[in-house]
């Protein structure tokens, strides 16, 4: 099964890449959501919370590989990939 890394620390995300595998998936939330202002093409499914896009006015800033998904989504998410990784 597939790690999720959440990314809650725009600094974290170079190391959260260097380790995550191609099946991986990884959401930014809190100030994480800031690295989706700056990634391109992650080669990897890339998420970002949508109440800290909205918290920090990053709806229109966000790269075209970023998905903005709910809390649901987020939980789900978490069910469909084990381990969990946090990235701070």
């Amino acid at each position: 099964m597939p790690t999720l890394h959440v990314i809650n620390k725009a600094n974290a995300l170079p190391s959260c890449l260097s380790v995550a595998g191609t099946n991986d998936a990884l959401l930014l939330i809190e100030d994480g959501v800031y690295a989706g202002t700056e990634i391109r093409s992650p080669q990897r499914p890339l998420y970002a919370l949508a109440v800290d896009v909205v918290a920090r006015g990053l709806g229109e800033r966000l790269g075209p590989s970023v998905t903005v998904v709910t809390d649901a989504e987020f939980v789900q998410l978490a069910a469909d990939h084990q381990p969990i990784v946090s990235w701070r």
